[in-house]
C-alpha cells in the first residue's frame, strides 16, 4: 500500500511534539526518508540537536516496522488514507507556496479535488446575520461558477461556506486543526459526513490529536496554500482569518475582502484589510473574483419552485415549528447531501430560512 519512503514519513509524522520545520530539517540529513528510518540510531547526536533528547529517546524506542504497521492498520480501521511528501499525488500547490509543507496529509474523500481551482472562504466564528447572508451568496455563486470551496469546518463562516457549497451540489475541502478522526466542533458531525461523501477532509495531524489552539495557525497555512484565492466575508480585527489572509498575501495569492458596517466589530478586520493593503481587493460581487480568473459569470436562477413530494414533506414538518437539521434527517430519512440540496432549493425560493446552529423554519410572511 505504501512504499518504504512513505512508511518512514508516516512514522516520523506521528511524533506530534516535533514541528514540521524540525521534521524537514531532520530529513535533510539523509538522502531519503527511508534512509532516515534505517540509519536513525546511527545519527543520535545530529538528530538530538534538532529534536531534543526527550523526543530522540521516544523515537528511538519506537523505530521498528511493527510500529509503522500498527499506525497504518489504525488508519485503515478508520477508513483514513495518506498522501506523503514522497507520494506522486502530493499537491504541488503546497510545495510551491510553503517553506514548511506538511510531510503527511491524512484524508477522507476525493483527493482529486486538490487539483481543482479552489477559493478559500474564511471569516468570523461569531457570525452575524450579514456575515451569514454574504457567505451564503459568495459560496453559492462561486460553487455554481465551478470553484471548489476550501474552509476549516469551524463555527460561523466556515460552516456556512461548506454547507452552501454542498447544498448547491458543489465540491468542498475541509482542512482540520485536529486529527482527522476528531470532529470539531461536535455540532458539525453531519456536515463532516456530508463533506466526506461529497468532498475532501484533510489534516496534517495524526489520529486522535485534539483541536489545540496552536494547531489552527498551522492549519491556516494549508488552507492558504491550497487556495488559488482567499475570500474573507466577515472578520473581527483579531480573527484567525486575518492570519490566513496575511499568510496568503505572503504566498502571493489573491485576497478578496467583503466590506461591512463601520459599526460592526465583526467587520473591523475585513474593513482594515481593505483600507491598509494595496493587495487586498474590496469585493462586493462574485464577478470581482471571476474576472481575475477570466471566467464569465454564469446566470443563477433563484425563482420559486413547484414543490415535489419530498420538498412538501419537509415544509409540512416545519409547519409545526423550528427544527434542527438532525431532526429533519430523522423525520425524512434523507442522507445529508441530498437534504442540503433540497433545503437550499427551498431557501432560494424563500419558502424556508436557516437560523444559527443549523436550525430551519418556514419563511415568515
Amino acid at each position: 500500500m505504501y512504499n518504504d519512503n512513505e512508511r518512514a514519513l508516516i512514522w516520523l509524522n506521528n511524533f506530534v511534539n516535533i514541528s514540521t520545520k524540525k521534521k524537514l530539517a531532520l530529513l535533510d540529513l539523509f538522502d531519503s526518508p527511508y534512509e532516515m528510518f534505517e540509519e536513525f540510531l546511527n545519527y543520535s547526536e545530529e538528530i538530538t540537536n534538532i529534536v531534543g533528547i526527550n523526543n530522540y529517546k521516544l523515537m528511538s524506542q519506537n523505530i521498528n516496522e511493527l510500529y509503522v504497521d500498527n499506525l497504518i492498520n489504525s488508519l485503515m480501521i478508520k477508513n483514513v488514507s495518506v498522501i506523503t511528501k514522497e507520494s506522486a499525488d502530493y499537491p504541488d500547490k503546497l510545495l510551491d507556496a510553503l517553506t514548511d509543507p506538511p510531510i503527511v496529509l491524512y484524508y477522507k474523500g476525493d483527493k482529486s479535488l486538490l487539483k481543482n481551482p479552489c477559493i478559500a472562504i474564511v471569516g468570523a466564528r461569531k457570525i452575524t446575520r450579514y456575515g451569514k447572508d454574504v457567505t451564503e451568496k459568495f459560496s453559492r455563486e462561486l460553487t455554481l461558477n465551478g470553484f471548489c470551496i476550501i474552509s476549516g469546518l469551524a463555527r460561523g463562516v466556515d460552516t456556512v461556506a461548506h454547507s452552501e457549497c454542498i447544498a448547491n451540489e458543489g465540491k468542498t475541502i475541509a482542512v482540520l486543526g485536529s486529527g482527522i478522526d476528531v470532529i470539531y466542533p461536535k455540532e458539525n458531525k453531519e456536515l463532516y459526513k456530508a463533506i466526506e461523501n461529497n468532498g475532501l477532509i484533510l489534516s496534517e495531524y495524526p489520529l486522535g490529536v485534539e483541536p489545540l489552539p496552536y494547531n489552527f495557525p498551522q492549519r491556516n497555512r494549508i488552507i492558504s496554500g491550497l487556495a488559488d484565492g482567499v475570500l474573507i466575508t466577515e472578520a473581527g480585527e483579531k480573527s484567525g482569518s486575518i492570519i490566513t489572509a496575511n499568510l496568503a498575501l505572503d504566498m502571493g495569492k489573491e485576497i478578496y475582502a467583503v466590506p461591512g458596517s463601520i459599526y460592526s466589530e465583526q467587520s473591523q478586520g475585513t474593513n482594515n484589510l481593505i483600507k491598509t493593503s494595496n493587495n487586498v481587493m474590496m469585493t462586493t460581487c462574485v464577478n470581482d473574483i471571476l474576472k481575475h480568473f477570466n471566467i464569465k459569470e454564469r446566470s443563477i436562477v433563484t425563482d420559486s419552485i413547484q414543490l415535489d413530494f419530498v420538498q412538501q414533506s419537509i415544509v409540512n414538518e416545519l409547519a409545526g415549528g423550528m427544527l434542527h437539521i438532525e431532526e429533519i434527517i430523522n423525520r425524512t430519512n434523507l442522507d445529508i447531501g441530498s437534504l442540503f440540496a433540497i433545503l437550499q432549493g427551498l431557501k432560494n425560493a424563500k419558502i424556508i430560512r436557516q437560523l444559527p446552529g443549523n436550525y430551519y423554519e418556514l419563511q415568515p410572511n
